[in-house]
C-alpha cells in the first residue's frame, strides 16, 4: 500500500510571530508620532491650515492715528459749524456768519490733516465721537480699519443735532486734544497739529463770546519725554540740532522784553506792556534752563540793549505787532524742529504768542503761523 503525503496548502492565511507583531506596532506608533508632531509645529508657527490670512492695512504709528483723530474730529465739527450757520442765519447778530466761517477753517484743517489711508474714501467711519471726551485712538484706527466709506457723514448717523453749547465744547476739547499730541508726534505733524489747536481754540473764544457762553482754559500739557543729549565727551563736542534755533528762541525772548519795556515808557497807559515785557522776560529764564540741559556750551551773555526798527519810535504798537507775528512763525517752526522738553516749552510760548496775535487781529487763520 502506497504512502500518502498529507501537503500542506500555503494560500491560505499566513500568523505572523511576535517579531512581525512588534514590528507593526512599532511602524504605527512612529507614524502616529510623526502626525502628532506636524501638528504640534504647524499650530505653533501659526500657519493657518485654511490659507493665507487676508491681507489688512498695517498698524498705524502714533502720529498716523493722531492725525486721522485731528482730521475725522474737522470734518464732523465742520458738518456741525454748517447746520448751526444755517439755523442761525437769520438772527441778525453774525452768530450765523461767524458758524460759517468756522465750518470753512474747519475743512481747511481736515483737508490738510487727510490721512493717505483715507484719501480713497469719501468719508470716514471712524469718528471723533464726543470730542469733549478727548478719546483716545481706539484699537481699529490703531489698525488702520473702520475706515470704509458710508456715504455720509460719521457723526450725522449716530450724534444728535448739534446745539451752541454741546459745539463750541467740542471744539475746545478738539484743540486741547490737538494741541497734547502735538507733543509727542513726529515734527512736521506736531507743527500742524498745534496751528490747527490755536486756531479751532480761538474760534471757541469767538463763538462763546458772541453767544455768552462758557470758555474753558487751556489744560496742563502732559509731561514730555527725554530729547536728544548733547555729546560733550572729548574735545569737540556736538550740540543736538534743535540747540541752534532754540539759542535763537531764547534771544527772541529778550529782544521783546526789551522792546515791550522801551514802548512801555513812550506810550501812555503802558502798564500792559510793562506786564508783556515781564513775561517774555520770564519766558526768556525759561528757556535758558531748558538750553543748559540740551547744549554742552555755556549760553552767550544777552547785551542790555537790542537794535529796535527804526519806525519804532513812530509806530511802537504797530512794530510790537510785527514783532509779535515773527514770533508766531518763529515758535510754529520750533514745535517741528525739536522734541522732548524742547518742544514743551517751543508749544507753550507758541499758545502764548498766537493768543496774543489773535487778540490783535481780527482776521481768522486756519493754520497760525505757518506760511502758505
Amino acid at each position: 500500500m502506497t504512502s500518502s503525503t498529507v501537503v500542506k496548502d500555503s494560500s491560505g492565511p499566513r500568523r505572523s510571530g511576535p517579531r512581525g507583531v512588534a514590528r507593526s506596532v512599532a511602524h504605527r506608533t512612529i507614524r502616529s508620532l510623526a502626525l502628532v508632531l506636524a501638528f504640534v509645529l504647524v499650530v505653533a508657527l501659526g500657519i493657518n491650515l485654511d490659507g493665507p490670512p487676508p491681507p489688512g492695512p498695517p498698524p498705524l504709528s502714533l502720529t498716523e492715528q493722531a492725525q486721522v483723530i485731528a482730521e475725522v474730529s474737522a470734518t464732523d465739527l465742520a458738518a456741525a459749524a454748517t447746520i448751526l450757520s444755517d439755523g442761525a442765519a437769520a438772527d441778525g447778530q453774525g452768530v450765523g456768519e461767524a458758524y460759517a466761517v468756522t465750518a470753512g477753517l474747519l475743512q481747511e484743517q481736515a483737508a490738510a490733516l487727510r490721512h493717505p489711508v483715507l484719501s480713497m474714501v469719501s468719508s470716514p467711519t471712524v469718528s471723533s465721537g464726543t470730542v469733549s471726551a478727548a478719546p483716545q485712538p481706539s484699537a481699529e484706527v490703531a489698525r488702520g480699519e473702520g475706515l470704509a466709506s458710508t456715504g455720509g457723514s460719521s457723526a450725522a448717523a449716530t450724534q444728535p443735532a448739534p446745539t451752541p453749547t454741546s459745539f463750541v465744547a467740542d471744539l475746545f476739547s478738539a484743540a486741547q486734544q490737538n494741541l497734547e499730541a502735538s507733543i509727542a508726534t513726529e515734527p512736521g505733524i506736531a507743527r500742524l497739529l498745534a496751528s490747527v489747536a490755536v486756531s479751532q481754540r480761538h474760534q471757541a473764544l469767538a463763538l462763546a463770546g458772541l453767544q455768552g457762553l462758557e470758555a474753558p482754559e487751556w489744560e496742563p500739557l502732559p509731561a514730555a519725554g527725554p530729547g536728544p543729549l548733547p555729546k560733550c565727551a572729548g574735545t569737540d563736542p556736538v550740540d543736538p540740532p534743535e540747540a541752534e534755533p532754540l539759542s535763537a528762541a531764547v534771544s527772541a525772548e529778550h529782544q521783546a522784553a526789551y522792546a515791550y519795556e522801551v514802548a512801555a515808557a513812550r506810550i501812555p497807559d503802558g502798564a500792559h506792556l510793562t506786564e508783556r515785557a515781564e513775561q517774555h522776560a520770564l519766558a526768556a529764564v525759561a528757556g535758558e534752563g531748558v538750553l543748559q540741559g540740551l547744549a554742552c556750551t555755556q549760553l552767550p551773555t544777552q547785551i542790555p540793549a537790542f537794535t529796535l526798527d527804526a519806525g519804532f519810535l513812530d509806530d511802537p504798537a504797530g512794530t510790537l505787532d510785527q514783532l509779535n507775528a515773527e514770533l508766531v512763525g518763529m515758535y510754529a517752526d520750533l514745535v517741528g524742529l525739536t522734541e522732548g522738553p524742547a518742544r514743551s516749552w517751543a508749544v507753550e510760548r507758541f499758545i502764548d504768542v498766537a493768543g496774543q496775535q489773535q487778540t490783535i487781529s481780527d482776521t481768522p487763520e486756519a493754520f497760525p503761523g505757518i506760511s502758505e
